[in-house]
């Protein structure tokens, strides 16, 4: 939502934020020998490895199997730094994994086991050449602007997004630390901001080896007091090519008409899109119905996906000061609002399977959940009948 006249120095946010380190230290969550040879064993049973590439996964993932498992079929369908090599006995293709390919799957150089010298190591995958058939979501204003718990909110931002493993991510209202953070904590992704020299800002995190950015740009809106712009992303998965579209518009009733100009904008750029271009427009619209309706509604062949996915009741306010007390407000009246919507023009390449929300619980050791608004998160398949 953000409704902030007088905002917070970068300098002071600095100062704070190392202040926060000494009494919110990282945890270590590495579970005991034991534990971690069993997973190992079932890693490789599953994905019929061996327990060095076990090992490999686990230890970047913390040693939980649930999210190791989706990072290595992730990297196994996009094919990324593996080397085929012909011959195997077994019919199935002998792929080398080298340190240079180790490093490019997350960006950190790791050793496929602890005892093991430098070089090549070799391990049997099953490869293949098929575009993914689905894919995931998240928008989410993690409300960075708040000082309080401030670093163990934005951990735990962190920690949502590192186990739904979505795609593609929309961020509002970073700062330049929580920016740095996060950047730090999710390296499985790159980050694109708009404008990280400002109080405050949005990014679109895309993950890597699975979406690929082609282009990106910051489109600043002509009125504004509120340093709200919209960034543009163009990317692909596979053959499906994709315009993202993420801002914050301009909060409050009292800046109804500046936020139903900058939602007009929006609706132009995703109108002018190239037609062969799945549209994604989302992020924290601050919107009431009635803005929709003051513009000339939705344009055609545009979907909202809470309305998509059935209007479904749990799922509809992501602003929601009945249920979330991060903000506080007297009086019996706690107003919850559908700020956060995402809108589809798919052109009948991808279709919206699921509408949920994430950050619905507080932040352990704190009284604070996440941020003040739930992230919205969406699953698509990719219809791969259409041709793209």
């Amino acid at each position: 939502m953000c409704n902030y006249v007088g905002l917070v120095s970068n300098v002071d946010l600095e100062s704070r934020w190392h202040k926060m380190s000494d009494n919110e230290a990282e945890e270590d969550n590495i579970p005991d020998a034991a534990t971690c040879q069993e997973r190992c064993s079932e890693f490789a049973s599953i994905t019929g490895t061996d327990e060095a590439c076990a090992q490999f996964f686990l230890q970047d993932h913390e040693w939980d199997l649930t999210r190791s498992l989706n990072s290595y079929f992730e990297a196994r369908t996009s094919g990324a730094g593996v080397h085929v090599v012909p011959g195997s006995e077994d019919a199935s293709a002998i792929i080398t994994i080298d340190d240079q390919a180790v490093s490019a799957l997350d960006g950190r150089k790791r050793r496929w086991s602890s005892g093991e010298a430098g070089g090549a190591t070799t391990s049997r995958l099953r490869l293949t050449a098929s575009p993914p058939r689905t894919f995931s979501f998240i928008t989410w204003n993690i409300d960075g602007l708040d000082q309080r718990c401030l670093k163990k909110r934005t951990k735990m931002v962190c920690k949502i997004i590192e186990m739904e493993a979505p795609d593609i991510v929309f961020l509002q209202e970073l700062t330049p630390n929580t920016c740095v953070y996060i950047e730090t904590k999710l390296p499985q992704y790159q980050l694109l901001s708009a404008g990280a020299d400002r109080d405050y800002f949005t990014a679109t995190l895309l993950r890597k080896y699975r979406v690929y950015c082609d282009a990106h740009r910051i489109v600043e809106y002509p009125r504004t007091s509120m340093l709200r712009n919209l960034l543009c992303v163009e990317a692909h998965i596979g053959p499906l090519k994709l315009t993202l579209l993420n801002t914050h518009l301009e909060s409050t009733k009292e800046h109804t008409a500046v936020r139903q100009e900058q939602l007009k904008e929006c609706f132009s750029r995703l109108k002018a899109t190239s037609a062969d271009h799945v549209v994604l427009l989302a992020g924290d619209l601050n919107l009431r119905d009635s803005d929709v309706t003051a513009v000339g509604g939705l344009p055609a062949g545009v979907s909202d996906l809470w309305e998509r996915c059935g209007r479904r009741k749990e799922v509809e306010f992501t602003w929601d000061m009945q249920r979330n007390t991060n903000l506080e407000m007297p009086g019996r009246f706690k107003p919850r609002l559908r700020f956060d919507r995402v809108y589809l023009r798919a052109t009948d390449q991808v279709t919206a399977e699921h509408f949920g929300l994430v950050g619905l619980e507080k932040v352990q050791g704190t009284q604070s959940f996440p941020s003040d608004h739930w992230g919205v998160q969406v699953y698509f398949g990719i219809n791969q009948t259409q041709p793209v």
